[in-house]
């Protein structure tokens, strides 16, 4: 079936357009129907590879952009880019080492698997927890200077209100601290998203030259996994501690802290990039030194034969009788089963 026609339509002969194709082209890439074959191999200034065509070989020389006429059957290894036999004979690669284009391209689909493979289990996840680490950070942050604003109100109602301007003060000085805070996380969140937007955007492409099996496609990819992996850094931002003194009027000014000023470390070396061995061993925790009692559970049975965990939070139990029975960690029985045995 030809995808471009309708359902019905068989792929016809690429020659004379009149017969259903039988055999393939490797080196000319055109179908052929059988009257057509003995034809098309009579032209013996080519090295024709007719072939069944259903055994032809999926992967297609790129065209030739110098040679429209010829495909690149051949791969440049110094200039890193697919050649026909024109190209090479014209001396443009004189000394180059030649290997051929449909190994080479073979050997860089595989590349892209790998770089696809490291994007999808790699990269990607870790930018998405970097991304969840700036959200916590942010809400972590939120808290602090809520608790920073919530300290110096305490202080203010317990003062004249005629000190409500040194309390608006310290206010505001909180908030453009905050509003600084703010706004270097959400800059670095601004610059991982667009990060992670690439990668989402790089894993939709290779998997598009992927399924297509574009050989000009691959042959032009060049992959971005190294500029990925250039981790940003991390801010590390010191925040005031505000502590309480006895109000004196005559010093009312020094009774409030000063704030300190705002302080960003940049730390080159907190994040770190994911591999699909350490996304594995991240889902494997450790087995405790000493056994956590979490609850205790009363199955009923006079004799409990065994346990089996379904999950974290559901457990199987049976006993001395015909009855399974699922319990959670709030003690609730979910399910009761009966058996055979």
């Amino acid at each position: 079936m030809d995808p471009r026609y309708s359902a019905q339509d068989i792929i016809m002969c690429d020659l004379c357009q009149k017969a259903a194709l039988q055999s393939h082209c490797e080196l000319c890439q055109i179908n052929l129907c059988k009257d057509c074959v003995g034809e098309h191999l009579s032209d013996s200034s080519k090295r024709h590879n007719v072939v069944p065509y259903k055994h032809r070989i999926s992967t297609n020389y790129p065209k030739c952009p110098t040679h429209t006429h010829k495909h690149c059957e051949l791969y440049c290894e110094e200039c890193d880019i697919p050649a026909c036999s024109f190209c090479i004979s014209s001396g443009k690669h004189k000394g180059h080492d030649v290997s051929d284009a449909l190994k080479k391209l073979s050997s860089k689909k595989k590349d892209l698997e790998r770089d696809l493979m490291e994007l999808e289990e790699g990269i990607f996840p870790t930018y998405e927890d970097i991304s969840l680490d700036l959200n916590s950070e942010k809400v972590t942050l939120e808290k602090r200077y809520e608790k920073l604003t919530t300290f110096v109100n305490k202080q203010g109602e317990n003062w004249h209100r005629g000190f409500d301007i040194i309390v608006n003060k310290r206010k505001y000085e909180i908030n453009e601290m905050k509003n600084k805070h703010l706004t270097k996380v959400n800059e670095q969140e601004y610059a991982v998203k667009q990060i992670t937007t690439e990668v989402k955007q790089c894993i939709l492409d290779l998997k598009k030259i992927l399924d297509s099996n574009d050989a000009s496609l691959i042959s032009v990819y060049k992959s971005r996994n190294v500029e990925f992996k250039s981790l940003p850094p991390k801010f590390n931002i010191s925040l005031s501690n505000l502590s309480r003194h006895r109000m004196n009027k005559n010093k009312l000014h020094k009774m409030f802290v000063p704030l300190s000023e705002l302080s960003i470390e940049i730390d080159e070396h907190v994040y770190t990039m994911k591999t699909p061995e350490a996304v594995y061993s991240a889902q494997v925790r450790p087995l405790l030194d000493e056994p956590e009692l979490i609850t205790t559970i009363d199955t009923g049975y006079k004799e409990l034969y065994s346990v089996t965990c379904l999950s974290d939070e559901k457990i199987w139990t049976c006993g001395n009788d015909k009855i399974m029975q699922l319990f959670n960690l709030q003690v609730k029985l979910l399910k009761s089963i009966q058996t055979k045995s």
